[in-house]
């Protein structure tokens, strides 16, 4: 995990200096760390119980696959995918000058998956709670529904059977 700004008003601010700045991502994906006391330094608690948004860096174990809201309930919805679920956020995307709102499954590989819809490693997911210009993140499956990430073969036959069925 990587600490991000908080959105304050209409802007950026960073929770420890208070100053404005120009994006989500206020630090280097190379400060990721599981370390729980590297984290509590890293989020602290500020005044009004409001903490940095929280995100996470993608690459060889973790990756970021996006598709359309309404596809992915209905994968979340299937019996294959309850019985070994994955992390997914509902995220806004900002798309010529709209926010889309736009489902991430969180999985262990992008083995098998369309590149189209894979984020790029080493970038930054945003995890609820954190806001993309102004608009929330949300879990359509949080993380602690799931056991662990799925990996990218399955999620690939989950949307490949969940178009098929829609034939």
């Amino acid at each position: 995990m990587v600490p991000g700004a908080l959105w304050v008003g209409d802007t950026y601010v960073d929770p420890v200096t208070d100053s404005e700045c120009d994006a989500l991502a206020l630090s280097s994906s190379a400060m990721a760390t599981l370390d729980p006391d590297e984290v509590r330094r890293l989020w602290p608690v500020t005044v009004g119980n409001v903490t940095r948004s929280t995100l996470a860096v993608l690459g060889t174990l973790m990756t970021a696959v996006v598709v359309e809201p309404e596809q992915a309930r209905r994968v979340v919805e299937s019996e294959v995918f309850r019985a070994s679920p994955t992390p997914v956020v509902l995220l806004p995307v900002p798309t010529l000058g709209l926010m889309i709102e736009s489902a991430v499954f969180v999985v262990s590989s992008a083995d098998g998956l369309d590149e189209k819809l894979v984020f790029p490693p080493g970038g930054v997911l945003p995890l609820p709670p954190a806001v993309v210009e102004g608009e929330s993140t949300r879990w359509l499956v949080p993380l602690t529904d799931c056991e662990g990430l799925m990996t990218g073969p399955v999620l690939a036959r989950l949307l490949t059977l969940e178009t098929s069925n829609r034939r």
